[in-house]
């Protein structure tokens, strides 16, 4: 039974070329979590459905259940899910109201990809009860979560790198929404617009295989069809799209208002401090189920309210007592405003599940409401009603996620109808747009804020923030004491090649810099060298770290730094190490370039380094160079030396009279002019030489 492993990795080195075991286990988890992904849809549905017949005595599509059922049992139904979310947060002793995609991004962004088992597994539990009792949350959440879950913890425990376990939780996370939902391309999206922050092809390429096997899987246990009927449309005309443009800035304006009501429904629920935590779920599902005595399209996700409202069978309840002639338009924005209520009311009191589902129904309701009112207004232009839910759906879910790219996919997956992807795509990236700049967090990102927790939007950004100051300071930095005098400095510089060294007193605060340049100075006065001692020549250090600023910060302090080593201190001021540019760059090339061999930096020109050239390598065959313009580029200016064309070069950084200036296409060289190039290294080393012959 033990030599299975060995041949199987034997197989993989020899058939696939993966050297390395690295390499070959995590080529194996990436199928592994794609079937554990497909597998887990099939259990959790299960699950939710077994549940659902305990409580409501039915199982099958909730709206019509909770049509059939007396009233009493759609309001305790609900109330005996809230109950067993209360016993699932008393056994559980935590929280776990419905912010699982907020954490599984700050474990990608912060620590390393990695998640801890026991939270995901009760946010699970409590997120079967509140889907099978009613709540108005989607069944993707745990899905998403757990495999999210289980890809970290076994990239963990194999001992996998930081970046490759991020990779196997996006795989993970893709795997669980695909077998929700059927939406292979939209999972794979969805994890790496939302969760990762990055389309890189080495992570887009084990994303979409993890995704293609959970779909395939899922598809086994449940079918293959799309999950909503394909509403009918076809574009005759260009002007059909200004509708739709329109309907991006309302499903804007709506996003915000669907985030803004959940952050309030968790707001008010905080508040009641006299009731026991455990009880919040009760009273909080118990009015969910009030709301769906009489809008039992509140109830659950919205999958059957979506579907009618697609096909044009949602009807108004009897129970409401509206007139006849009451407008349709009306009831349809009357129950998205009871659908966020009832979403505010489920995750405000503790309950657990996906905000994806309701969302989507929040901006069917209101695209549908808004396919009303363009028929009424431009009927020659109106597209057919379906298509303005399905839009809406799109608008509203892109601007809560501010992912646009996943909602046009998901939305053309549901549907099936690849006719509405210039409508989706128009009213998608309208309403992120719009959404981002009213409000700049997502309903992901937004319980991540209001803990003081700020994530960068851009990936190489992510990356760093994952890693503070102190994990990467060396501890053993070149330190002076005040009284050392001036030829113990000298011999001291002599003895190193840094450009400056510490001043510390006896308990190590940092209180100073000597840097090479003041030593030079002082031998303008040579003959009172020997009463000169350190803390006559020190200086203050200038930019300080500390030692729990986030990376991608550092980064930004280096920008504005002439100095290649940085001091880190902690609160007190105690010198606990240095910062180096060169570690900040091998740190971003093992995580965004994968490369973890690539250990390269260049020196910034200032005034006592010269035109000196300094370089390290970078990958084999290329160099990154600080050199003077030769003298057969002197005069012209960027775009005619055409140094990508000629050296396959490119212009970093440029620097006259030790002042850095940008490298525009229109800046002209003169003599003197230090220009930073990466390029081939042969082509480097003739710079000097005469022009290289165009290819």
């Amino acid at each position: 039974m033990r030599e299975w492993p060995r041949a199987l990795d034997f197989t993989l080195a020899r058939r696939f070329g993966l050297a390395t075991r690295e390499d070959r286990v995590f080529f194996s988890l990436i199928a592994v979590v794609g079937v554990v992904g497909g597998l887990l849809g099939g259990v959790t549905n299960r699950l939710i459905a077994g549940l659902q017949a305990l409580l409501w005595g039915q199982t099958g599509e909730l709206l019509a259940v909770a049509q059939a059922v007396p009233p009493w049992r759609a309001v305790l139904a609900p109330a005996l899910g809230g109950v067993l979310i209360g016993l699932i947060i008393w056994w559980g002793r935590q929280a776990v109201a419905g912010e699982g995609m907020s954490s599984l991004i700050e474990a990608v962004a912060l620590h390393g990809g990695r998640i801890p088992p026991r939270p995901v597994l009760v946010n699970a539990l409590a997120a079967v009860a509140t889907v099978g009792s009613g709540g108005s949350l989607g069944r993707e959440g745990p899905m998403i979560r757990l495999g999210a879950m289980i890809a970290s913890w076994a990239g963990g425990h194999l001992r996998l790198p930081a970046h490759r376990v991020k990779i196997l939780v996006g795989c993970g996370a893709a795997a669980g929404l695909a077998a929700t939902y059927n939406v292979p391309i939209g999972g794979t999206l969805f994890a790496m617009e939302v969760l990762l922050g990055n389309f890189a092809l080495e992570i887009f390429g084990p994303i979409v295989a993890s995704s293609v096997i959970a779909t395939l899987i899922a598809r086994s246990l449940s079918g293959n069809v799309p999950l909503y009927a394909a509403p009918e449309y076809t574009l005759v005309s260009g002007w059909e799209l200004l509708p739709y443009a329109g309907l991006g800035v309302v499903g804007a304006l709506a996003s915000v208002a669907f985030v803004a009501g959940t952050r309030i429904g968790r707001d008010a629920f905080r508040r009641l401090r006299w009731i026991p935590r455990p009880l919040h779920p009760l009273l909080g599902l118990t009015l969910v189920g009030g709301l769906g005595l009489f809008l039992p399209q509140a109830l659950g996700g919205g999958y059957g309210a979506i579907h009618r409202l697609i096909s044009g069978s949602l009807e108004v309840p009897a129970r409401l007592g509206l007139p006849a002639g009451f407008p349709f338009w009306a009831f349809l924005v009357g129950l998205a405003l009871v659908k966020l209520v009832a979403t505010a009311l489920t995750t405000g009191s503790g309950g657990s599940g996906g905000f994806f589902t309701p969302s989507l129904l929040f901006g069917a309701l209101l695209g549908g409401a808004y396919g009303i009112a363009m028929e009424a207004l431009w009927p020659r232009v109106a597209s057919p009603f379906g298509a303005y839910v399905a839009v809406g759906m799109a608008a509203v879910m892109a601007g809560t996620s501010h992912a646009p790219i996943s909602a046009i996919l998901i939305l053309f997956e549901l549907t099936g109808n690849y006719d509405l992807i210039l409508p989706l795509m128009v009213a998608a990236i309208l309403s992120s747009l719009l959404s981002r700049r009213l409000r700049p967090f997502s309903i992901y990102t937004e319980p991540l804020h209001r803990r003081g927790i700020e994530l960068p939007w851009r990936m190489e950004e992510a990356v760093l923030a994952g890693l503070k100051a102190e994990d990467l300071a060396r501890t053993d930095p070149d330190t002076l004491l005040p009284g050392t005098r001036y030829s113990d400095l000298v011999e001291r510089f002599l003895s190193t090649r840094r450009q400056r060294l510490f001043v510390v007193d006896a308990g190590r605060h940092l209180l100073g810099a000597v840097s090479l340049h003041d030593i030079k100075h002082a031998l303008e006065n040579p003959e009172g060298l020997t009463a000169v001692v350190a803390h006559d020549l020190m200086i203050p250090a200038g930019d300080v770290i500390r030692q729990d600023e986030r990376l991608h910060r550092a980064t930004e302090i280096f920008a504005r730094s002439d100095f290649e080593r940085l001091p880190v201190v902690d609160p007190a001021g105690l010198l606990l190490g240095v910062l180096a540019k060169r570690d900040l760059l091998a740190v971003y090339a093992q995580e965004v370039l994968g490369r973890p061999a690539l250990l390269a930096t260049f020196v910034s020109s200032d005034e006592e380094a010269g035109a000196s050239r300094r370089y390290v390598e970078i990958p084999p065959d290329f160099a990154l160079r600080q050199v003077p313009v030769p003298a057969w580029l002197a005069g012209k200016t960027l775009a005619e030396a055409q140094l990508p064309k000629v050296l396959g070069a490119r212009v970093i950084e440029m620097r006259r009279n030790g002042v850095r200036i940008d490298p525009l296409a229109d800046t002209r060289l003169a003599p003197g002019d230090l220009l930073t190039l990466l390029g081939p290294t042969a082509a480097l080393d003739k710079l000097d030489a005469a022009p290289p012959q165009e290819p």
